[in-house]
């Protein structure tokens, strides 16, 4: 078993998965990877900010079996009926 954390777009509910838990990643490298991606959306700097921290608090932390963390989308940002996630 594997462990993933997975944010979601607050506006488009896309999903981009990082592997292991949330102690394994500095909150700057969610919130820039947030950022990144809420750039694509027509929003105002400070509705950016708020959604961008809001994605990251939001975090979600799933174990899952490694051939399910294999098909999540760590690349990069996905649509969540893309990213196969399991529920």
């Amino acid at each position: 078993m594997s462990r993933a954390l997975l944010l979601r777009c607050p506006v488009c509910d896309a999903t981009h998965a990082f592997r292991g838990d949330r102690d394994d990643h500095e909150k700057a490298e969610l919130l820039d990877a947030t950022a990144d991606h809420l750039r694509n959306h027509s929003l105002g700097e400070s509705a950016r900010a708020i959604r961008k921290h809001e994605a990251v608090a939001d975090a979600e932390e799933r174990i899952l079996a490694d051939d399910e963390v294999t098909r999540l989308p760590t690349d990069g940002w996905a649509e969540t009926a893309e990213a196969a996630v399991v529920d």
